[in-house]
């Protein structure tokens, strides 16, 4: 008995020998049956919902497929995210070792859908019609064999280029021991033929799954204001100690701080954040007495999973610090992997002055401004001073000189970026294993245009931090750079996730992965909303004035130029540093749209 294609193949065959359907696609032969894509020698295994939406795009060829006919046929009618359908073509795309800006395969048509351009041919004696799935034509049966279950463990597709061995069906082993996903690996054919390897790793699936933490600010109850530096940065500690574990997804800071003070309820901020799990707490400093108290809530069943209440010598600050990090860990019964024992051990320090002037460093470096930037140097230069064997205090003091260079120009920013290198290796030398150092360092590095470097210093931050949102768009603008930006897009659908109050920069960095994609209906909306939300971000005003010469409103790019002139009378374009787009057709559009919009590169 042949098998029918429905809307969900199940898993098991039914009794007989159903015909195998195979057809080439371009210079690939497909075969539906295993999920199958093979080339020059070059065989790739494709997810089951990855080979559905390519039977479904390969039955409309030539036709404009939407993401509404996407979601009906292919995840039959479920209500799904547009990620859902981007991320998995995004996957196809990349198997094939198609490109969304030059596609030979999938050509994406704006605001609408999906086009497949590729010539089909079935092959003689092994393919039936060739139809979306779910349909067949009049007095014909579509027949298949069911697609196996396996998933990840069956292998992973990946790009497909002559450039690139696909790996062999197994995971991949990360250098802590710990099998992980891997979110992207990918090679990136750049100028001097140089091949960028990214390998960004990613929580594994049972964190999404249920085991999201939120942790709320800590109230300062100390009665001074002057002190809410000190309860922000014991609430950015604990983020980061839990953030280390892989079975945790942890939110990040930003998204937290939008419920200080809150009076709603733990299950109207536990769903609007998308967390199940909220830690929220209090801290009361007086003199050399320090109280905490802390607890975990389930915001879903509504109850106190654990609580406790903490007096002690301010000088026992760190190990009360390990104390509560331990308890939150226990009441969520998160299992550790090898090694993340360890990781949370704090390296401790024996000045409290030291601890404190890292706080304020954190708390002005946050603010994200060009004077709080200078004066959070000089804590954490104190802090240095005080403690010389303070790894954070150098992960602080290098990020200050890697955002010095973000306001300046020219030799400034070159003098600017070697400092902060210098100043991360010095701190990698007492502690390689602090996250913060390698994202200075991915700063640094991508700046320069060493986008290869860059990608792995940001990847070892996010293996020492998988809950690390800044290191995923972090990723996200270096794919940008480097002329990857659908996974792009896919790293910054990761940080959103774990920053889900999205911010400017966020925005601006998911835009212009939009526009690097010719989207630019997506681009502008995205950067309009930035511009709301921070009028002072030079960068954002830029992609809009590009994006704006890009679709003829030539009367608004020249509004944005000036408001850039406005807010740095002094800017250039500098490409050497700020901009090193690797490829050349769209670093020619980009200039092209800003020189149209009055801005010149120099």
């Amino acid at each position: 008995m042949p098998i029918q294609m429905d809307q969900q193949p199940s898993a098991q065959a039914d009794s007989g020998s159903p015909r195998e359907v195979q057809f080439r696609l371009g210079d690939w032969v497909v075969d539906v049956a295993t999920r199958d894509i093979r080339r020059a020698g070059t065989v790739v295994r494709l997810e089951p919902k990855v080979m559905r939406v390519l039977e479904f795009l390969v039955g409309r060829r030539g036709q404009v497929v939407s993401r509404y006919d996407l979601e009906s046929h292919v995840w039959s009618g479920m209500v799904v995210t547009d990620d859902a359908v981007t991320n998995t073509v995004i996957k196809l795309r990349k198997a094939l070792g198609d490109k969304a800006r030059d596609p030979r395969y999938i050509e994406t048509i704006a605001k609408t859908g999906y086009r497949l351009i590729a010539d089909v041919e079935p092959l003689p004696g092994r393919a039936g019609p060739l139809l979306p799935p779910g349909e067949t034509p009049p007095g014909d049966e579509l027949s298949r064999t069911a697609a196996p279950t396996g998933g990840p463990k069956d292998g992973h597709p990946g790009p497909a280029t002559g450039q690139v061995t696909v790996a062999p069906p197994q995971r991949p082993r990360i250098r802590r021991g710990r099998l992980l996903p891997v979110l992207m690996l990918v090679s990136l054919a750049v100028a001097g033929g140089l091949a960028l390897y990214l390998s960004v790793i990613t929580p594994p699936p049972t964190a999404a799954a249920g085991t999201v933490v939120a942790v709320l600010p800590f109230d300062n109850l100390s009665g001074d204001p002057e002190q809410d530096y000190f309860a922000d940065g014991i609430t950015q500690d604990l983020i980061t100690d839990l953030s280390k574990l892989s079975n945790l997804q942890v939110l990040a800071r930003n998204s937290a701080l939008a419920y200080r003070a809150s009076t709603e309820p733990e299950s109207v901020i536990g769903r609007e954040l998308g967390a199940r799990f909220l830690v929220r707490g209090s801290v009361q400093r007086s003199g050399e007495r320090l109280r905490i108290n802390v607890s975990l809530t389930d915001a879903v069943e509504g109850r106190n999973r654990w609580g406790e209440r903490y007096d002690r010598q301010l000088a026992d600050i760190f190990h009360l610090q390990d104390e509560i990090t331990a308890h939150v860990v226990s009441a969520l019964q998160v299992e550790l992997a090898p090694g993340e024992q360890q990781r949370l051990t704090r390296r401790y320090v024996t000045s409290i002055e030291a601890y404190d002037a890292l706080l304020r460093g954190l708390d002005l470096l946050g603010r994200r401004a060009s004077a709080d930037n200078a004066e959070a140097r000089a804590q954490f230069e104190r802090a240095i001073e005080l403690e010389p064997g303070f790894a954070r205090a150098y992960a602080g003091l290098a990020m200050t000189h890697a955002m010095h260079a973000t306001y300046g120009h020219g030799p400034q920013v070159a003098a600017s970026l070697e400092r902060a290198e210098t100043i991360a290796r010095q701190g990698m030398a007492i502690d390689e294993a602090q996250p913060q150092l390698h994202f200075a360092m991915g700063l640094v590095e991508m700046y320069r245009g060493n986008l290869a470097a860059a990608a792995a210093e940001v990847s070892r931050a996010i293996e020492l931090r998988p809950s690390f949102a800044d290191g995923y768009g972090l990723m996200a603008w270096i794919l940008h750079f480097a002329g990857r930006p659908d996974e792009g897009l896919e790293a910054m659908r990761r940080a959103i996730a774990l920053n889900p109050h999205v911010t400017a920069l966020y925005r601006t960095v998911k835009a212009a992965l939009h526009y690097e994609l010719g989207e630019l209906d997506q681009a502008r909306a995205l950067l309009e909303e930035s511009v709301e939300m921070n009028p002072d971000q030079l960068l954002t005003r830029l992609y809009l004035a590009a994006v704006y010469a890009a679709t003829g409103q030539f009367e608004s790019a020249r509004w944005q130029v000036d408001e850039i002139r406005a807010l740095d009378a002094g800017f250039r374009l500098d490409l050497a540093y700020g901009f090193p787009i690797r490829d050349p057709r769209y670093r020619a559009r980009f200039l092209a749209d800003l020189a149209r919009a009055g801005l010149a590169a120099h």
